[in-house]
């Protein structure tokens, strides 16, 4: 091989130099990329197998899962940082805020995970049932029909949404709306479609309180089942009395889960109304699909545990009551605070 001059070696020398600098920052733009949208630490601690974030159950703090023999240790996020030297400016950190409001959405968070959708770019992270889309677009579908014959309702038994869509009727008078709509917001019939793809785009952005309506069906079922313990165990005294309790603990939340569906199917209920301000309808919407799933998710262990479990009196269905009961209490007692003269 030929002899490399001095100028020809210093200019491999700094290209092979530049060649280095290129792939390092290349890997950390790669590493940057990959923290905005996964959990990818830096420090060694996030590397310990199994590991995994949470809340804890009793204080809703979010916490480290480490295991440590036959336990699991929990560790809150600030000492966390302080044993281990996460500075409070570093991307770990950065991230350690981003677990906490991500576990919102999520139970659990490992290392690595990708971040939830609901953080990135405000679409859900969890899938619905095609079912649950067929029921939103029939929905919209019978608010399309009452719109162009000038009597707008909102039909919520999914029988009479079933039959009412598939009426060849119906899907006529659907495509001329689609063209009504289209000539109101001053489109041409040959650009309908836009308005066929927004409308399909609000289905699939209900679709998701439709799961969530089935979601809360099974808290009813739960209500139904304390009620007809109830009816049970109608001479014992200790549990008449816990029975009670706990459907004046149940009732807020459940007044609060009708009060955000309401609120749903009243914006909603105007086809015309919800495509003018499309943008901060889906905003709503996906505010109180949030909102749903959160306060669902709370129930998850509860639907669990009354989920296909006969109603017959005995131990099983006196564990199921005591558990359910302990976990309204921790979840929904509200204490007064009596102040002299109040």
């Amino acid at each position: 091989m030929g002899r490399d001059y001095p100028v020809q070696a210093a200019a491999a020398e700094e290209g092979a130099g530049d060649g280095a600098a290129g792939a390092s920052r290349a890997a950390s733009d790669e590493a940057e990329a990959s923290r905005s949208t996964h959990f990818m630490f830096e420090n060694k601690v996030f590397a310990v197998p199994g590991a995994f974030f949470s809340f804890t159950r009793d204080t809703n703090e979010a916490v480290y899962n480490v295991q440590l023999g036959d336990v699991w240790g929990k560790i809150p996020f600030r000492t966390l940082r302080e044993a281990f030297g996460i500075d409070d400016n570093s991307a770990d950190a950065t991230l350690l805020g981003v677990v906490e409001r991500g576990l919102k959405y999520v139970k659990t968070i490992r290392p690595g995970d990708s971040i939830p959708r609901e953080l990135l770019d405000g679409s859900a992270s969890w899938r619905v049932e095609d079912s649950h889309l067929q029921i939103a677009r029939g929905r919209i579908t019978v608010q399309l029909v009452s719109w162009i014959t000038g009597k707008e309702t909102l039909v919520t038994d999914r029988g009479q949404l079933e039959q009412v869509v598939e009426d060849p009727q119906t899907k006529q008078r659907a495509q001329q709306a689609f063209s009504e709509l289209a000539r109101r917001f001053g489109l041409p019939d040959d650009r309908k479609q836009e308005i066929v793809d927004k409308v399909e785009s609000i289905a699939r952005e209900l679709s998701y309180i439709e799961a969530l309506r089935d979601r809360y069906g099974q808290v009813q079922q739960i209500i139904a089942g304390v009620a007809q313990a109830g009816r049970i165990y109608k001479t014992d005294r200790q549990l008449q009395a816990d029975m009670t309790r706990m459907m004046a603990l149940v009732k807020q939340p459940i007044l609060d889960f009708e009060d955000i569906f309401g609120q749903l199917d009243a914006q909603t209920s105007e086809i015309m109304a919800v495509l003018k301000s499309y943008d901060s309808q889906v905003a709503f919407i996906r505010r109180m699909r949030d909102e749903l799933h959160t306060r669902l998710m709370l129930w998850d262990d509860m639907i669990y545990a009354w989920d296909g479990e006969p109603l017959e009196r005995g131990p099983e269905l006196e564990a199921r009551l005591k558990k359910t009961y302990q976990f309204l209490a921790q979840h929904f007692l509200v204490t007064k605070v009596w102040q002299r003269g109040a």
